[in-house]
């Protein structure tokens, strides 16, 4: 049996009208490799081919099962996707690395706000985190959204990617709920 969430955010947190949220499906796979193909989108995600983003897909969706992963849809049509990934050890249980992407063409409209407060209210009164966490390109303009939203960044790995004969860094960001 599913555990009910209470997904309705104060007005004042939503005000993009037809802007709806729900627990994702498996069936949102099929927009998450979507917008990962899509060369504006996967500029800022580790795969490098089809393969490695159905690979990617299915461990990301695969949260479904737990219900914490949620979809935004904006009049009903899937538009972005934030997921923890909650860990099942008892040492662990307390935080939870989380990712989390919006539709091409749907970004900078408030998708991306309204996916992290639905996500930090549902780490913090369904699975009682303390510390949600994430990693993003060192380069990646969603810095400025998870610096608005209170995370700081604890560290940094100058060489993670290596596309073509340039390194990329990452930035690793957390914040206590």
């Amino acid at each position: 049996m599913t555990e009910e969430f209470n997904f309705a955010l104060p007005e004042e947190e939503n005000n993009i009208p037809g802007l709806t949220m729900r627990y994702t499906t498996a069936q949102d796979a099929d927009h998450l490799k979507q917008w990962l193909m899509d060369p504006e989108v996967s500029t800022w995600f580790p795969m490098a081919n089809e393969y490695e983003i159905d690979d990617a897909v299915r461990r990301w969706i695969s949260f479904y099962r737990v219900n914490s992963s949620l979809t935004a849809e904006l009049n009903g049509k899937p538009c972005g996707i934030v997921t923890l990934y909650v860990q099942a050890y008892k040492k662990l249980i307390h935080q939870s690395e989380f990712g989390i992407i919006v539709a091409s063409g749907m970004r900078n409209k408030g998708i991306g706000s309204f996916l992290m407060r639905s996500m930090m209210r549902l780490a913090k009164e369904k699975f009682h985190l303390e510390l949600v966490h994430l990693q993003v390109y060192a380069e990646n303009p969603a810095i400025r959204l998870y610096k608005r939203f209170g995370f700081r960044e604890f560290g940094r790995q100058t060489h993670w990617i290596k596309e073509s004969d340039r390194y990329v860094g990452r930035i690793f960001m957390e914040r206590f709920l």
